[in-house]
């Protein structure tokens, strides 16, 4: 009897190991790294450049503050070309002397996903480069 538990205990035993070395060779090397690290998003630091430019579209680095201020009021809004455009078409309303309401329902239509509160915040950061 002692016998027939020992033999089952060790062959249990060599289960286990085959087991492990079956996960760890299908799995490979990934299964023994440590996990990723989350990718960490770096912003361009804000200078508010409210000069230069021709006031239809904004300088380089009012584009950057313009995207930085853009990512703190709608952070799902990443694409720089499409919101520079919508930016620029704002602008435009603006200088055509649009209402601020009008104004602020075009850029709500135009930036994907925002409310009205954002739309404003977002009309006022194109009003700082854009010229009427």
């Amino acid at each position: 009897m002692l016998l027939i538990v020992l033999v089952a205990a060790g062959g249990l035993a060599v289960l286990a190991v085959v087991g492990v070395l079956l996960v760890v060779s299908f799995m490979g090397q990934r299964a023994l790294a440590p996990p990723l690290a989350a990718p960490s998003i770096t912003l361009p630091e804000p200078t508010r450049e409210t000069g230069g430019g021709n006031g239809r579209t904004p300088t380089e680095q009012q584009r950057k503050d313009f995207m930085f201020k853009l990512a703190t009021i709608a952070p799902w809004l990443l694409d720089e070309d499409i919101n520079i455009s919508a930016a620029e078409q704002t602008c435009a309303d603006i200088r055509e002397g649009k209402g601020d309401d009008e104004v602020v329902e075009a850029a709500r239509k135009r930036f994907i996903g925002v409310d009205a509160e954002q739309a404003r915040k977002i009309v006022d950061e194109v009003r700082v480069w854009c010229k009427p």
